[in-house]
């Protein structure tokens, strides 16, 4: 059997790429295919009346070096030169028909903004910093990436957290009940939970608190998009002999003795068929198991995958402006954090975002007219998102065209509640749901985030090593840590320095 890479990456996620562009520059042969037309996964952008739309890139988390190791992997994966990062005005802003704050960047900063709007919550917000600061020091590094003496000394400054974390399990809500009293500053500091999550109740605290920590540091772009980042990522694994294929669909991994050795796939309506040493799975796992090992009846991984719930998906809403609107709305920040008034006043015992009605439901509001973004040079482009789910749009035809237009509808007029007639400068509007997700993806029902993270440690995430299969390994948002931009990224790099060959 003539053995032709060293590695086939089956999609082309952040994931996927990460642990190829890895593997690449420490002198592995990649071949990465890729369903779709366009590479990145959920990290694309596509055309409308010639401007780039980002698929799924809103704001990207950069905290300080010392604490957000998105410094050295990127280093390390040898994209650092090849990408234009791009500083935020603020963290983020919280509006609602009746409120507006805004948040800097800098933790100092946002502490003295949350003290001045809520005085009497002054001690419980330091504790709150000091507790995020805590779980973003906790995984500023993987082990073999630490130094000497930080390794040696792991035991004492760091895995403690790790173990506490694990026996308490604490979640968001819990955390924020225990330093704040304040329904509305809790809210505030669990803005943009839609990023990860839809219920507080259910959110394990670490995550949220590393997540925070480096948007309050600083939140970036990628200048033209994920696209960008997923192109960059690409170029790496090419310049080291390496090749990326889209429009090639993986329809079968190939086996000997329950060992992956290959894969079929299809290419310009032909069946190809390759063979490597070893085998990424950027895709949902159960399309592994289910769909390209279907022979091999491994109901057991199955049953595993499925016997764990799956993280909340998103709704996402595209629009083109023909004027500049951060000109005509001077207090549109670039992340605008759109609250239901009732909502952002109400109990915080009110944590399921999926239990409110969708015109309810806090949304992101991304505004790419504030920065340089890379998107178009003659129209302004908006986005927003909020949390929703598979089952919300498991529909007939006719039942979910309209639904799709009621909600289009209504998050326009929500923006326009926020920003008077801003919709009279909209020329382009449409809307993606968890079943868009789907069609292009293919992950089962729409996910973008892998499993919820609903409880601490490994167990609860898929192991990056099949327990089946001899050299087949996962890069993706199911393994650790988890799921966004920052969790895929990582969780390539971290498949991809596991690996072990021979």
């Amino acid at each position: 059997m003539d053995v032709k890479f060293d590695v086939i990456v089956i999609g082309s996620g952040l994931g996927g790429l990460s642990a190829g562009a890895f593997l690449a520059k420490n002198g592995k042969k990649v071949l990465v295919l890729e369903q779709h037309s366009l590479i990145g996964g959920c990290a694309t952008c596509f055309k409308r009346k010639g401007a780039l739309i980002d698929a799924g890139l809103h704001e990207m988390d950069l905290g300080e070096a010392a604490t957000d190791m998105k410094h050295l992997v990127f280093e390390k994966l040898g994209i650092k030169d090849k990408i234009e990062i791009l500083p935020l005005p603020n963290a983020w802003s919280i509006k609602s028909k009746n409120y507006n704050l805004t948040l800097p960047h800098g933790i100092e900063k946002v502490k003295e903004t949350l003290k001045q709007e809520f005085p009497q919550e002054c001690k419980g917000i330091d504790k709150y910093f000091k507790a995020i600061k805590m779980q973003a020091y906790a995984i500023r590094r993987f082990p073999w990436d630490l130094k000497l003496n930080e390794l040696l000394l792991f035991p004492f400054t760091t895995s403690w957290i790790f173990l506490k974390n694990q026996i308490l399990n604490k979640k968001v809500y819990d955390v924020l009940n225990a330093y704040i009293k304040n329904d509305k500053l809790k809210k505030i500091l669990n803005a943009n939970l839609s990023y990860y999550h839809h219920d507080s109740k259910e959110f394990i605290f670490s995550y949220h608190a590393i997540a925070q920590k480096h948007y309050y540091d600083s939140g970036v772009y990628i200048k033209g998009g994920s696209q960008a980042l997923s192109d960059a990522l690409a170029e790496v694994i090419k310049e080291n002999q390496g090749q990326v294929l889209a429009k090639a669909e993986v329809v079968k991994i190939l086996t000997q003795d329950h060992q992956a050795c290959g894969v079929e796939y299809t290419h310009k309506n032909e069946t190809h068929t390759v063979y490597a040493q070893k085998i990424i799975a950027n895709c949902d796992p159960l399309i592994v198991y289910k769909d390209l090992l279907k022979d091999l009846n491994l109901d057991h991984e199955i049953k595993a995958i499925e016997s764990k719930k799956r993280a909340s998906s998103l709704v996402s809403a595209y629009f083109i402006y023909d004027k500049n609107i951060s000109e005509i709305y001077k207090n549109m920040d670039y992340c605008n954090f759109i609250f239901d008034e009732e909502f952002l006043n109400s109990s915080y015992e009110n944590t399921n975002i999926l239990a409110l009605h969708f015109k309810q439901r806090p949304m992101a509001f991304i505004n790419y007219s504030k920065i340089d973004s890379g998107l178009s040079e003659k129209y302004c482009i908006g986005v927003v998102a909020f949390s929703s789910n598979y089952d919300e749009w498991d529909l007939d035809k006719e039942t979910y065209k309209n639904k799709k237009e009621e909600v289009l509808n209504s998050i326009i007029q929500r923006l326009d509640e926020i920003f008077p007639n801003l919709s009279s400068h909209l020329i382009h509007k449409e809307l993606a749901t968890p079943k868009t997700i789907q069609r292009y993806t293919k992950a089962y029902e729409g996910t973008i985030y892998g499993f919820s993270q609903d409880q601490e440690g490994a167990k609860n995430r898929l192991h990056y090593k099949s327990k089946s299969i001899e050299n087949l390994y996962f890069a993706n948002s199911f393994i650790f840590p988890g799921g966004g931009f920052t969790g895929a990224i990582l969780g390539g790099y971290f498949c991809a320095n596991k690996m072990n060959f021979h």
